[in-house]
C-alpha cells in the first residue's frame, strides 16, 4: 500500500512539473503574477519522511524547474528553503487534536482553512526568496513584494484547485 501511494506521488510530482514548464511558465497573465504550483508536492509529502530525503526533492524539484526556465539555482534555492522550513510551518499550524492518524498533509483531512494558510505560508516562503533571488537587491523591494503577493495569491488559488480536484479524501477522514 505504501509503495502504491509513493508512485501516485511520483506521478503526481512529474504532472505538477510538466504543468508548470509546459504551461505556467508560457503563461502571460501580467506583469506582476507568475505562478508557480509545483512546490505543492514538497508541501504534500507525508509527515514522517525524513527531512534529508524532502531537502534532496525540493532541490531536484528546483533544479528541474530551473533548466526548463534558465533560471540557473533560483528555484533550487528557494525550494531548499520552503523544504527546510516546512516542519517549523507545520509545527506552527497544528490542530487542537494533533497530527495523530493523519500521515500527510492534505485539504480532506485537515480543512480547507488549515490547507489554505499552510499553502499561504509556505508558498510565500519561495516566492519571496525567489523573486528576491531574482531582483539581487533590496532597493526594488516594492517590486518584489508586489510580484510575490500577486503570485502567490494566483499560485495558491490554483493550488487549492487542485487539491480540491484531486482529492481522494473529501469527506475529512482522519486515516
Amino acid at each position: 500500500m505504501q509503495v502504491t501511494r509513493w508512485i501516485w506521488r511520483v506521478i503526481g510530482w512529474i504532472a505538477l512539473t510538466a504543468f508548470q514548464v509546459l504551461v505556467l511558465t508560457h503563461l502571460n497573465i501580467g506583469q506582476y503574477v507568475h505562478p508557480y504550483v509545483f512546490p505543492m508536492f514538497i508541501m504534500l509529502l507525508p509527515f514522517a519522511t525524513p527531512r534529508w530525503l524532502v531537502l534532496i526533492l525540493a532541490f531536484i524539484s528546483g533544479l528541474i524547474v530551473d533548466m526548463f526556465n534558465n533560471t540557473p539555482g533560483m528555484h533550487a534555492s528557494a525550494m531548499l528553503v520552503l523544504a527546510f522550513l516546512r516542519p517549523a510551518v507545520t509545527r506552527l499550524l497544528t490542530p487542537i487534536t494533533g497530527y495523530e492518524g493523519i500521515q500527510a498533509p492534505s485539504m480532506g483531512r485537515l480543512g480547507f482553512i488549515w490547507f489554505l494558510l499552510y499553502a499561504l505560508l509556505l508558498t510565500s516562503i519561495h516566492h519571496l526568496v525567489y523573486f528576491q533571488l531574482e531582483v539581487l537587491s533590496f532597493s526594488n523591494l516594492g517590486y518584489t513584494l508586489l510580484n510575490t503577493a500577486a503570485s502567490v495569491l494566483f499560485s495558491v488559488f490554483l493550488m487549492v484547485n487542485f487539491a480540491f480536484i484531486f482529492s481522494g479524501n473529501r469527506q475529512g477522514e482522519r486515516t
